[in-house]
């Protein structure tokens, strides 16, 4: 007997200003094992490369192009244009694995199934394997990229409300609708959508609470709703955003909020939130502080390796990894020596941390995404012109993933004037399966398939965005870890620089690169990454003491008594790194005095591009300070290639001398082909 086909599939994928990730939406599409019936991409009014993207594709993709008029509008266009008896939603920077279709239709068996939705890679909650109204009620459980839907059920409802109010939350608006209809919305157990989270929404808080509210005011109207029941609904909703602001240490909007909320309803929760939302702002940050405070220390302890603060993840690495692999960047045991003996002078490479901007002293979060800062960056180049620097920028997601971060970057890049390295801060990486915590921000300490995935998102990232994948790489906050060495081999990267000689950072549950030099070594035994520390040392007198009383000198414990800074006024012992931030121009070139006096040759100067903004970091808080930081780039550079007489040069160019043991090359500019 022959078996049913499956029924057929229309693929609706809204799409403004998309032209850089839309190519990976529409070829997951093309790589189901249930092919769709047709593929209609609707361009809603972009200003980029979007309609030549979906144009370059042949059938079944179709071009449908229309006025901008937002998400809901474009979906209603190609439902009404499309065949299939399905309809199946997917943002056009969200992605779908292999079996997403099949998998789905699967559980189509009931002609009363209205929608079928799949779990995101993003979340880690049980979801009831049937949605009613009252579960959707309570919140949404559903994503636009994860939804199967009938047209007949689409059709019946109307489609999605074009109301200009319920912008952002008009998806929700819909599956409440159809949950109150006589028909079924299935959830299918698996994940089979990458979900990428949208940058900036935070920005947006009061925006997205006005459409909330609307929602809550046009659900309520249509069904109809007993008025206490959406009255509760409001406040909880005004609620929830006030504690969301007071998270993020926006208090004046979270006083308001929650000041709206008690008024609407008594209750003692309001109340006490009220009360601590009125705290003044240190006191708020000293309790953060001090929690923060007993994480560290249970990272530190015994536990800390057994640390239960990520979710189940549901894909496996192993079968990726090239097996019987030796390399780490950890175990000494895997490292080979790249002499650089041959070399006649010493030589800098430049490393830039592309970062968005954040409070280096409050708990990490996925919200801070904001990426400002990258407008100023060409004021170090100034700087990098007079001295032929080609500086690396090491570019996390935030700055890859949105135009404001990665347009000045692709100016350079054309110029031939940068290279684009990988920097992974964990809790802005996708997938977001793992709990934000101190311990999570050391992407070496998540399991090995999660930090596989995230570097495998953050180098697809980086290849849309600037049109070539990223050969080095940085851990944030230089959390490798005991896998990073083989997932590097393993996704073709020639370069790591995620080591600070004499540093420890496991009293906050991350690596102890105390034991580690600056010079260069490979990781692997095939010579294909390249270590390339930060330059650092121990400079002063009592460099001969036992390592271990010099640890101890330089624990948290004795940096919180001031240990170090005495120890470096009486010139007996002092720790340097050979940055612009928190280290005086008179440090850096002793560091690099001592360093080339040991025989050193390869040194490597790094800082975060938001210190070129006053306000962003520790170290750059006024104009003053700013002035002070590129001076500090001027007189260094002027420095090393003056008095030192060195030169400045490429992470490839070195790499390329130190495996082949041939002379450097001469510092030369990037040619537009290679950047």
């Amino acid at each position: 007997m022959a078996e049913c086909p499956l029924p057929t599939v229309s693929v609706l994928i809204p799409a403004y200003n998309a032209a850089t990730h839309l190519a990976r939406s529409v070829d997951s599409v093309l790589a189901q094992t249930h092919q769709p019936l047709e593929i209609l991409v609707i361009d809603d009014g972009s200003r980029d490369r979007t309609a030549e993207v979906a144009g370059s594709f042949g059938p079944p993709v179709r071009l449908i192009r229309k006025e901008n008029g937002g998400p809901a509008s474009a979906r209603n266009r190609g439902a009404r244009e499309a065949k299939g008896e399905w309809l199946a939603l997917l943002d056009a920077d969200d992605w779908w694995f292999p079996d997403k279709l099949r998998l789905q239709l699967a559980c189509a068996t009931d002609p009363d199934v209205g929608m079928i939705h799949c779990l995101p890679d993003h979340r880690d909650e049980v979801v009831p394997a049937l949605l009613g109204f009252n579960d959707l009620w309570e919140r949404n459980w559903i994503i636009n990229s994860a939804v199967l839907l009938r047209k007949a059920a689409f059709d019946e409802l109307g489609g999605f409300n074009e109301a200009k109010e319920l912008i952002s939350v008009e998806d929700y608006n819909l599956w409440m609708r159809l949950a109150a209809s006589s028909w079924r919305i299935v959830t299918c157990p698996k994940v089979l959508v990458h979900y990428t989270r949208g940058i900036g929404i935070s920005s947006n808080s009061e925006r997205f609470l006005a459409a909330s509210l609307y929602n809550i005011d046009d659900i309520a109207a249509r069904l109809p709703l007993p008025k206490q029941k959406a009255e509760r609904k409001r406040n909880q909703m005004i609620f929830d955003f006030g504690c969301k602001a007071l998270f993020e240490r926006d208090l004046p909007a979270a006083r308001r909020l929650l000041g709206t909320a008690l008024r609407e309803h008594w209750s003692l929760r309001n109340l006490a939130h009220v009360a601590i939302a009125s705290m003044p702002f240190w006191v708020l940050d000293s309790r953060r502080s001090i929690r923060r405070l007993f994480e560290r220390s249970k990272a530190s302890g015994p536990e800390a390796e057994s640390d239960d603060s990520f979710v189940a993840f549901p894909f496996e690495a192993d079968h990726y990894e090239t097996p019987n692999l030796r390399a780490s960047i950890l175990d000494r045991a895997c490292h080979t020596p790249a002499p650089d003996r041959h070399f006649t002078k010493p030589v800098l490479i430049t490393t830039i941390d592309a970062e968005e901007d954040f409070d280096w002293n409050r708990p990490f979060s996925r919200s801070s995404t904001d990426v400002t800062s990258m407008r100023s960056q060409h004021l170090a180049h100034r700087v990098f012109e007079r001295y032929g620097v080609v500086p690396t920028y090491m570019v996390d997601f935030p700055v890859a993933s949105q135009d404001a971060g990665r347009a000045p970057l692709r100016e350079f890049l054309r110029s031939g004037a940068c290279d684009i390295g990988a920097q992974l801060h964990p809790w802005v990486t996708p997938p977001y399966v793992e709990y934000v915590s101190l311990h999570n921000s050391y992407v070496g300490n998540l399991p090995r398939a999660l930090e596989f995935a995230k570097i495998q998102r953050l180098t697809e990232e980086l290849q849309a965005a600037f049109g070539q994948p990223p050969r080095i790489f940085r851990a944030g906050r230089y959390g490798v870890g005991p896998n990073t060495g083989r997932l590097l081999c393993h996704f073709g990267y020639e370069a790591d620089s995620s080591v600070v000689p004499y540093w420890d950072f496991g009293g906050q549950g991350g690596p102890d690169f105390w034991e580690m030099t600056s010079r260069p070594f490979w990781i692997d035994e095939h010579r294909q990454v390249l270590e390339l520390p930060l330059s650092a040392t121990l400079v002063g007198r009592g460099t001969e003491i036992p390592t271990r009383l010099k640890t101890a000198l330089f624990n948290r414990k004795s940096e919180w008594a001031g240990v170090p800074s005495v120890l470096a006024r009486l010139g007996l012992l002092e720790r340097i790194k050979l940055t612009p931030e928190g280290i005086t121009i008179e440090e850096a070139k002793r560091l690099a005095r001592v360093m080339v006096d040991g025989g050193h040759k390869v040194f490597v100067l790094s800082y975060h591009t938001p210190s070129l903004e006053p306000g962003n970091t520790p170290y750059v808080k006024s104009q003053a300070d700013l002035e002070t930081f590129l001076r500090w780039l001027d007189e260094f550079y002027d420095y090393f290639t003056t008095d030192l007489g060195g030169t400045v040069s490429t992470w490839r160019d070195i790499r390329t001398a130190l495996r082949d043991q041939t002379p450097l090359r001469p510092t030369r500019v990037l040619a537009p082909a290679e950047a």
